[in-house]
């Protein structure tokens, strides 16, 4: 059999199939936003300091997202494995309540410190509502894409994603380009986008029986008890990888330009997240039916690690040599100072990538403390970092903040996760084994 025969027979196998569909999906419904970057960095567009408010805008969707989420989606992954028919559609539908309520909660706030926004960060009057209604939109698209996963589905995982992504894209070029509203047509076409993808994702949940169950407050105390850890764990996530542009803005006096240079090597290192996340689409489910199971294979956990740093360690290195080529083809000239640093994004973004995969763990088994306390060291150590950093070096110092900081949390996972990964890696043939 030849080389490339096996590569067939390889990829008839339903294994790399799924894998094969959600991160061509990944890549396809947020990669293709890549495309538009050479729209996007053309100053008769947008200009650098309007792209840095875009990005602020896109940070404060990613600050808002844990504390409107909690630890709801993390619940929905495991609870759906966990619990029957019934008990799920009472969860999932008491699963609302909270989201709905920081939605009004944070628009109330927002409105509040509406000026303190303009002030510091120069952030609009109509962001105060727009962004809890597009993290709300954003909760609901990742519940659809999170039950489609769940129930191996990964047709209707691609369908939704493609779609979402194409209505993005296509309203966007048209509002920014056809109608020139410049930024605000890019945020216009976001909002339009997540909210019809909204509408399919109730249609799907009252079709399968999700919604429209009991609300119950034991499920309302748990979740506000796990999302305690949750959301300092998301919190800490923002912190490391979107803090650093509120940093620059605040310590910068351009206008968001150097934000919006930053921004731009941000965004094209962060197609490694969309390779990490398409395949933790695939391996996330598998590491939690196993681990449900009454006989763990950890032997087969540590294949699936290896496979995901094996892809992730080639991916790392193809978009290193890839990003100098894209900016070269067709990035406005104004944005090239970040090729002296764009390398330590994709550093840093491969060792989040695997730090991930042992997170899986800690959220299977709801371990709050070990969650909590490795949150707040992340926390910290990500804040310190990118406050000194950019402070003193700017720009360059906070690309290599990100790098320090996702190799030194890297670290404090495997202390915190010693009891899980040890399972993995010096147990290969386990018997049953209780949990950790």
């Amino acid at each position: 059999m030849t080389g490339f025969e096996k590569l067939i027979k390889m990829g008839k196998r339903p294994v790399v199939r799924s894998i094969g569909i959600y991160t061509f999906t990944n890549f396809f419904s947020k990669g293709i936003s890549f495309l538009l970057i050479f729209i996007y960095t053309n100053p008769k567009y947008i200009t650098p300091a309007e792209n840095g408010l875009l990005s602020l805008f896109s940070n404060g969707l990613t600050f808002l997202m844990p504390f409107l989420a909690m630890g709801i989606i993390h619940s929905t992954s495991t609870d759906f494995f966990k619990l029957n028919k019934k008990e799920f559609r009472d969860f999932f539908t008491t699963g609302f309540v909270m989201p709905v309520s920081v939605m009004f909660l944070s628009a109330l706030l927002l409105y509040i410190f509406r000026d303190q926004l303009l002030t510091n960060f120069g952030l609009p009057y109509f962001f105060f509502w727009i962004i809890p209604l597009i993290t709300f939109f954003n909760f609901c698209n990742e519940q659809l894409l999170n039950l489609a996963r769940s129930n191996n589905n990964p047709g209707l995982y691609m369908r939704v994603n493609m779609s979402k992504g194409l209505m993005e894209i296509c309203l966007s070029v048209i509002l920014v380009v056809w109608f020139a509203w410049r930024w605000e047509g890019r945020v216009a076409g976001i909002l339009v986008a997540f909210g019809l993808t909204t509408l399919w994702a109730l249609y799907y949940f009252k079709q399968q029986g999700y919604l429209f169950g009991k609300i119950r407050k034991h499920y309302l105390l748990n979740e506000l008890m796990y999302a305690v850890p949750v959301i300092t764990m998301q919190a800490s996530i923002y912190c490391v990888n979107a803090s650093d542009k509120f940093f620059l803005s605040h310590f910068t006096d351009d206008n968001n330009t150097t934000v919006g240079v930053y921004s731009i090597a941000f965004i094209f290192a962060t197609v490694l997240l969309m390779l990490c996340n398409g395949m933790l689409q695939y391996f996330f489910p598998k590491i939690y039916a196993n681990l449900s199971s009454g006989q763990i294979n950890y032997k087969a956990i540590k294949k699936q690690f290896v496979l995901f740093a094996s892809l992730m360690a080639g991916g790392t290195l193809f978009i290193i040599f890839l990003i100098p080529l894209c900016y070269k083809l067709g990035i406005d000239e104004q944005y090239h100072t970040a090729l002296d640093y764009y390398y330590y994004f994709c550093i840093g973004f491969f060792f989040w990538a695997v730090n991930y995969f042992f997170y899986s763990f800690l959220l299977y088994y709801k371990k709050k403390k070990r969650l909590l306390a490795l949150s707040l060291c992340s926390m910290a150590i990500s804040l310190t970092l990118y406050y000194f950093a950019i402070r003193e070096y700017g720009a360059e110092g906070g690309a290599k903040a990100h790098a320090v900081a996702h190799i030194l949390l890297f670290i404090l996972t495997l202390f915190f996760t010693k009891a899980y990964w040890t399972n993995i890696f010096f147990k290969p043939n386990p018997s049953q084994q209780s949990e950790a």
